[in-house]
């Protein structure tokens, strides 16, 4: 059984943003990524194998997935990268021209954009069709298919097992105003906001094997002291 640490939301939000800073990704890469780990860890959507496998997908020279094919679904091209940076992206543009639903391929760890999609529906938005429920389907870390059902409100209703393949193991896709899921209902919403109510008292359970890689990773985003790096702003952390 692997060894365990509990650390708080904020500490994994810090080592991810970190870790990701440490691999060249941009300012807002790395804020997100920190935020969408901490976040999942939070709602019981993920666990170390999920940041685990994110980090290792992670490609620092891929800017955004690339736009394959519009209509009645978008099709993106993650190129290979993990769902922990740049997935909303794609997500983003489909949503501002109408899509309803949209297909990011060639990534993983879908999930990870979950708490990108709770934030934009938490705030306004123009466009009444944004205004709807939105249905996030990606491949468990076990293998399964999963679906992640959110109000127009952001609220998380419920985690559901789809009785038919919805998306690949390389996947995510996402389905604007799909309220009746075709699966079995295997976490309600009030047990997903129990997690993180639960969290925030008493912090997140990480592997340790996760934690010291993660403060491996973060290393790289240090600066060494010199006069240079002085004159550029850096200081003792």
């Amino acid at each position: 059984m692997a060894s365990l640490v509990q650390i708080s939301a904020n500490e994994m939000k810090f080592l991810v943003k970190r870790s990701v800073e440490g691999l060249g990704f941009t300012p807002g890469d790395q804020l997100g990524a920190g935020a969408r780990a901490a976040a999942c860890y939070q709602y019981g959507l993920a666990n170390s194998t999920v940041i685990d496998a994110a980090l290792s997908g992670l490609q620092p020279g891929v800017q955004a997935p690339t736009l394959v094919k519009k209509g009645a679904e978008w099709v993106f091209d993650a190129q290979g990268q993990s769902a922990l940076v740049q997935a909303e992206l794609g997500l983003g543009v489909a949503l501002s021209h109408g899509a309803t639903a949209v297909r990011i391929c060639n990534t993983s760890q879908g999930v990870l954009v979950a708490p990108v999609l709770m934030a934009w529906l938490s705030k306004p938005m123009t466009q009444a069709r944004a205004q709807q429920a939105l249905a996030l389907y990606f491949v468990h870390h076990s293998g399964a298919q999963r679906c992640l059902l959110m109000a127009a409100n952001g609220r998380p209703l419920g985690l559901y097992q789809p009785h038919a393949p919805v998306v690949d193991k390389d996947e995510l896709l996402l389905r604007i105003g799909e309220e009746d899921i075709a699966g079995q209902l295997i976490t309600d919403g009030a047990d997903l906001l129990g997690w993180r109510e639960r969290s925030l008292d008493q912090g997140i359970l990480v592997d340790a094997a996760l934690v010291t890689r993660l403060k491996s990773m973060m290393m790289a985003s240090f600066v060494p002291e010199s006069d240079l790096s002085r004159a550029s702003g850096a200081g003792p952390s």
